[in-house]
């Protein structure tokens, strides 16, 4: 199937017009209905069905506030009301007011080994600009609050031009309220990715998440299936893409200013390919499993300064032999780095952060193992 940027383009079109005005619902003030419930509630307000059914007949008629009291009312007389407690955190999630939020990061980084050669081939180091904006936005629309979030950026290598990268996608979903806190967010998700001036691949697809705050964060888990359409110059087949990924975290794990952070994922990729002439691990085209995470240990020693440790450990096991009657390929790459932050610089939107991260990657495969060091410096701004 051939590539068609432009109609992931006109899928990114959908989501940015989702986060417009939310959806006004007419009031229930004049409902007979609405009347006679009241009345058998100010004859006796521990009838637990009658208040049942006027929040749920208020949130029909978009009073969101008299729903949210008359939960609350419920949930005095009968704390265990299961229906009473999911309508009270579903209303308190829908009035809470919209927010958008904008980040933006750009600087230089210098890498070793971009073209990830092995030991025994040239590998030219390079210079790099880069730059990733991040858009999100929640608010009530209709029924529920929905979270739109949009993103777009890349690389300019100096001298390896053929690593140069962009990538711009979104998703947007409505957060559905479940027990407490927490919510299911089913997504739509589209993306494009280009390399060395061609398109890489592009992708549509959707899937669900569950997130509530535990332990003082918000934590959430991820199931997301997509189809990625490569581009003809990359000799590769379309196919899906299925991701389970996890973002946990713990705040004062050890002191009251520090942080652990675990972000572990399973891949499962079936993208057939032909002999590609060189692909760097993160583009890498195949049918695959992958296992592994990061995680990291910030701790804030000031306002101003942030230090952090972390590291990525991921295992590939490829479906396809090395060579004619030899073992599957298989991948280790583990990624250890340091990271400093400097912030409220310039105003208290604006943070300064340095990165170390030494890549290794090891194979039974002699052509795909690579060591490399990283260095970067950005500028982080929130808007």
């Amino acid at each position: 199937m051939a590539f068609r940027p432009g109609l992931i383009l006109w899928l990114l079109g959908v989501l940015v017009v989702w986060t417009g005005a939310p959806v006004a619902f007419a009031a229930g003030d004049g409902s007979p209905e609405m009347t006679a419930l009241f009345e058998r509630i100010l004859a006796d307000p521990t009838d637990v069905d009658a208040n049942l059914a006027y929040a749920r007949l208020a949130e029909r008629m978009g009073e969101r506030r008299k729903a949210l009291a008359t939960y609350e009312r419920i949930l005095i007389n009968d704390p265990g009301n299961a229906e009473a407690r999911q309508g009270l955190a579903r209303v308190r999630r829908a009035i809470e007011p919209a927010w958008t939020n904008l980040t933006v990061s750009t600087g230089i980084g210098y890498n070793s080994n971009p073209l990830q050669r092995p030991d025994t081939a040239d590998r030219p180091g390079s210079v790099f600009g880069l730059i990733d904006a991040r858009f999100r936005d929640e608010r009530p629309l209709g029924w529920w609050r929905w979270r739109t979030e949009l993103f777009g950026g890349g690389r300019l290598y100096e001298k390896t031009h053929q690593m140069s990268n962009g990538y711009v996608g979104g998703e947007i979903g409505p957060l559905l309220p479940v027990a407490g806190r927490a919510a299911v967010r089913p997504i739509v998700i589209a993306g494009y990715r280009w390399l060395d001036g061609t398109d890489l691949y592009g992708e549509i697809g959707g899937g669900v998440e569950v997130e509530g705050r535990f332990q003082g964060a918000l934590q959430a888990l991820r199931l997301a299936a997509v189809w990625r359409d490569y581009g003809e110059d990359w000799s590769s087949d379309s196919g899906p893409v299925i991701d389970l990924a996890g973002r946990f975290s713990r705040p004062a794990l050890l002191f009251d200013n520090d942080a652990l952070f675990i972000r572990p994922r399973v891949r499962w990729s079936d993208v057939g390919s032909n002999p590609v002439s060189y692909l760097p691990t993160q583009f890498e085209v195949g049918k695959y499993w992958e296992i592994g995470g990061r995680i990291d240990y910030r701790i804030a020693w000031t306002d101003v300064v942030t230090t952090g440790i972390g590291a990525a450990l991921y295992q590939r096991w490829f479906a396809d032999p090395v060579m004619s009657g030899a073992d599957d390929r298989s991948d280790t790459y583990f990624a250890p780095g340091v990271n400093v932050t400097f912030s409220n610089l310039l105003t208290d939107s604006v943070d300064l952060r340095l990165d170390y991260i030494y890549q290794m990657q090891t194979s039974n495969d002699p052509s795909r193992e690579f060591d490399a060091h990283l260095v970067t410096g950005r500028v982080v701004g929130r808007f």
